[in-house]
Formats: C-alpha cells, sequence, structure tokens
C-alpha cells in the first residue's frame, strides 16, 4: 500500500500486488479546489465529491472477514469508484494541474482495483504514514540509518512496535518478553547451508 513514488516499481517488484491511497488521489484534485477562487462548476469539484462519496459509502459497510468485505465493496463500492473514473473520461483535454491530476488518477486505477481482491486492503495509508512519521522525523539521526541493512533493521523494529500498539500491547513487556526468549533459543539445521533459530520453549517444539 503506497503512493506514486517511482520507487515501488511493478516492474522492479513483479512478486508483489500493490494498493493504491485514495487519499493520494484525492490529494491533487483537493489542491486544485484550494487554488480556485470560485470552485462552483469546476472539474476538480466534482471529482473531489465523487472521491468523498467512495470513503462515505466505504464507511457504511459492514461485515465479518476479508472475504465478505470484499464482496461488499463489489456489490456497494465498486458503482461509485466507476463513476469517478467515468467521469474523469468526460473531461474535455484536461491541463496543468487538472492535467496531472487526472493522469496519476488513471495510472493507479489497476492498483486501486485490488480492493475487489483484497479485504484486507484500505483505502488510504494514511494511518501507516502518521504511525511512521516519527522514525521518518528521526531517521536523519538514528544511527546505521544509512545503510540498507540498518533500514532494514529500523523497519523490523518498526514494525514490530508499532504492531504492538495496534494489539493494545505494552511495547516494554512486548519486547522484555521477546528478548527472554532469546535465551532459550535452538539452533537447527536445515540441509547444509542454512540455520533456523527457533524461540519457542521445548514445550512449544
Amino acid at each position: 500500500m503506497c503512493d506514486g513514488y517511482n520507487a515501488y516499481s511493478s516492474e522492479m517488484y513483479p512478486q508483489i500486488t500493490y494498493g493504491s491511497c485514495l487519499v493520494h488521489i484525492r490529494r491533487h484534485f483537493v489542491e486544485i479546489v484550494k487554488s480556485l477562487k470560485q470552485g462552483r462548476g469546476s472539474y476538480a469539484v466534482r471529482a473531489v465529491e465523487l472521491l468523498n462519496r467512495i470513503f462515505k459509502e466505504e464507511k457504511k459497510l459492514e461485515y465479518q472477514n476479508a472475504e465478505e468485505k470484499v464482496l461488499k465493496r463489489k456489490l456497494h463500492l465498486k458503482k461509485y469508484v466507476d463513476e469517478f473514473y467515468d467521469f474523469l473520461d468526460t473531461i474535455p483535454n484536461p491541463s496543468s494541474k487538472l492535467k496531472k491530476a487526472v493522469e496519476y488518477a488513471k495510472k493507479f486505477q489497476p492498483r486501486l482495483e485490488n480492493i475487489y481482491k483484497i479485504g484486507e486492503l484500505p483505502l488510504s495509508n494514511n494511518p501507516i504514514e502518521q504511525v511512521i512519521r516519527l522514525s521518518t522525523l528521526v531517521r536523519k539521526n538514528s544511527l546505521f540509518a544509512r545503510s540498507v541493512d540498518g533500514a532494514k533493521a529500523s523497519a523490523i523494529f518498526y514494525s514490530l512496535v508499532q504492531t504492538a500498539k495496534l494489539n493494545g500491547l505494552d511495547i516494554f513487556k512486548y519486547f522484555n518478553y521477546i528478548f527472554s526468549l532469546l535465551e532459550k533459543r535452538e539452533n537447527v539445521k536445515v540441509g547444509a547451508c542454512h540455520t533456523i533459530v527457533c524461540l519457542r520453549t521445548k514445550a512449544d517444539c
């Protein structure tokens, strides 16, 4: 789940199934609306209205699991997403910022439509961006953040922290428990060249 940053390329990472943030798509049209002296009748205003309705309908959905959410999205949400993209096709010769907004929305339409396949895929990655904002702000001052291995280690650490927080866990107690398991780890040989570190207790194994 990401924005249109070029590093997140389907050509570079064909094994990844991408989603597209609808807030990022909406943001381009919102910026146009903010710059208008009189927004009424603008194509950008209408685009924002249609996008807002998609978010509104998403909030109305009731489901018990990801599979049911996919079905509900196809039944109740898809028509509004289609209406938005059909509207973009009616805009005659968009130019400047409007052209950029339309092209961005169309470019990431295939990724957005993965919400009809993956129920866990959200409409927006804003919540994730908010929880990683602190790590982004301190990144330049963080030790080892300039290497690939350091970046991977940081990503793992922050992912564990935020996952624990989302599940209502006490971060200190959670990490204290994980580190206590290191004393009980076992090296399990797999073939000639691979080693798996087992963090389960003997009773668990």
